[in-house]
């Protein structure tokens, strides 16, 4: 459902006053903050008989006012640059596979991230979700909550699919989950990272596991004339593998030297909710072997060392509207903007100035 037109008129206006100028760049962000943020709710309506008896029942109501209220409390960060707190960078500090995948991710994203205390983040209740879900939900010694039972969390097809159930029954070498303060170090490289798992297969390959949870609503109207098109979108997406979470497991797979790591696998559990619990619905797995992806590896490296080094890069990186509206660290960015064609570190509070837009004068009518 699109916003109404006081309300486009609205965001386009907080939009500019952001820095935004090119109104296609605008209208595709609108568009996919709403495909975050709008949300379908129920409520009770009551609804009185000719008998004079009332009946209630649940009325399905649509909202996307967050989207408004993510760009006000942005401008409002905005307005006092000074209220941004200042991280202490180490510079010296080791490379992580963590630092590598957010890199990839976005420079800028990266560099804010390390710049500042992010006290406002975005999407923060599907990244604390995603993140309690790893904790409980993960594939080896899942926590299941008193009272519940795997299925309760899990469709039959997830907690029966072959190839997870193959990674099980490797042997387990190594779990980051149980081994908080371990961390393997490669000083050449001057990394340093702690994976999921490490396993052990039937021909004695070690590999290296790591999953993400990812938020994919599963509910479809079969009734909806779209209905095959929309299950053949969700399955495309299934298959999309993120290049900054490649780069992390590849980073597993080539640097970590303890073990002879063979090949990592990539597993995306996707959830959403049902009767107000998480219920992963469906799973994707990817293997990647040892230096199928070293050089977009050692690229992101290289140019991750050199950013480090010199604290300023060319940002010539085209903007992505479905990127930008998620991530979380947005309300602190200015280059999603794409007026800022180069990267510093620390990042550049300068650039978060606000632009001064005339109000709208369809808004001030009353």
């Amino acid at each position: 459902m699109a916003y109404s037109r006081r309300q486009h008129i609205y965001a386009e206006y907080l939009l500019k006053k952001i820095g935004f100028n090119d109104s296609q760049l605008i209208d595709d962000y609108l568009i996919k903050l709403e495909s975050i943020y709008g949300k379908y709710f129920k409520e009770w309506g009551t609804k009185t008989l000719k008998n004079g008896y009332s009946s209630t029942y649940w009325i399905l109501r649509y909202t996307n006012s967050e989207c408004i209220d993510l760009l006000i409390k942005e401008i409002d960060i905005k307005k006092n640059l000074n209220s941004i707190i200042n991280e202490n960078i180490k510079f010296d500090a080791k490379i992580s596979a963590t630092d590598l995948s957010s890199f990839d991710f976005c420079p800028a994203s990266y560099s804010i991230a390390k710049s500042f205390v992010i006290e406002y983040p975005t999407n923060e209740d599907k990244r604390i979700i995603g993140s309690n879900l790893h904790e409980s939900l993960r594939l080896i010694d899942k926590i299941i909550p008193d009272g519940f039972k795997e299925s309760d969390f899990y469709k039959n097809e997830v907690i029966d699919n072959e190839k997870i159930e193959k990674i099980k029954n490797c042997k387990l070498i190594f779990s980051g989950h149980t081994n908080e303060n371990n961390f393997f170090i490669n000083e050449e490289q001057n990394f340093i990272g702690q994976p999921d798992y490490i396993f052990r297969d039937p021909n004695n390959n070690y590999f290296v596991v790591e999953e993400k949870f990812r938020y994919q609503n599963n509910y479809i109207n079969e009734d909806d004339y779209n209905y095959e098109k929309i299950i053949n979108e969700r399955n495309k997406l299934r298959r999309v593998f993120f290049s900054n979470h490649i780069v992390q497991l590849q980073s597993y797979i080539d640097y970590i030297k303890e073990y002879n790591i063979t090949y990592g696998v990539l597993i995306y559990w996707f959830y959403d909710f049902y009767d107000e619990l998480p219920n992963i619905h469906s799973v994707s797995i990817k293997v990647i072997k040892k230096k199928e992806h070293s050089f977009l590896l050692n690229t992101t490296l290289s140019k991750l060392n050199l950013f480090l080094k010199e604290k300023k890069i060319n940002f010539d990186i085209k903007i992505n509207p479905k990127k930008c509206a998620a991530c979380s660290v947005n309300k602190y960015c200015a280059h999603k903007t794409s007026n800022l064609n180069s990267l510093e570190i620390p990042y550049k509070k300068e650039d978060l100035r606000l632009k001064y837009v005339e109000f709208p004068v369809e808004l001030k009518k009353t």
